[in-house]
């Protein structure tokens, strides 16, 4: 099992679970969906917004170290997410999580264009998988630089998909910020303490280390 993919995997079901308030047993680990409850009642994918040059450098680096650093660049990014590592250091406020640069407009139109292109590639995917009441699509992007006005974008194209299988939820994680994506509804988001987000990221890589040593043995 690749631990980069199953990091990112865990990362946004802790994340969904205390920012959705959802209890920490409910979603188990799956396939097509990444994650579902016992009954169905709710069926999560987890998707990244990767630029392709730059997920292909990732990957080249994960080959080059192997096990000794697995999923190392998919988790420092994370960390930089909302300068965790460096605001605690300095002694920052818990909740400062503002972005501390401006994206050129070319690379901010990338970001945002990647994250409507994996929506509209896992609607596609949605009747492949194992449907549930609710299914919902978490998208990690990877860049502190959008805003909200940036992911209202976003939402627009959410609500002009049509069809009979689309996803429920929406979840768009931009550096502390996880907006929430519903169809024909207002955009809305909640924020993790930096604290908090450093907590999930510690606990995922220890359940992806975990699963991906349990994938090697079998």
């Amino acid at each position: 099992m690749d631990p980069s993919k199953l990091y990112v995997e865990y990362y946004a079901k802790l994340h969904v679970d205390r920012a959705m308030r959802l209890w920490p047993t409910f979603l188990k680990k799956s396939e097509r969906p990444d994650f579902i409850s016992k009954r169905r009642e709710l069926g999560m994918e987890v998707t990244r917004a990767a630029i392709e040059e730059w997920a292909q450098q990732e990957a080249d680096m994960n080959r080059t170290f192997g096990d000794e650093m697995p999923g190392e660049a998919v988790e420092q990014t994370i960390l930089a997410d909302c300068d965790c590592d460096e605001a605690i250091a300095n002694g920052a406020e818990e909740d400062e999580g503002e972005s501390l640069f401006e994206l050129p407009h070319d690379v901010k139109e990338m970001h945002i264009g990647r994250i409507i292109e994996r929506i509209e590639d896992k609607t596609k995917a949605l009747k492949e998988y194992t449907l549930c009441r609710e299914n919902w699509l978490y998208v990690f992007s990877e860049t502190t630089g959008l805003e909200r006005a940036d992911v209202l974008r976003v939402q627009a194209f959410v609500d002009t998909q049509a069809g009979d299988l689309l996803f429920d939820k929406i979840l768009v994680k931009v550096g502390c910020e996880l907006y929430v994506l519903i169809r024909g509804e207002e955009l809305s988001e909640i924020t993790l303490s930096s604290r908090a987000l450093i907590r999930l990221h510690r606990w995922a890589r220890y359940l992806s280390l975990r699963d991906a040593k349990k994938g090697t043995k079998s």
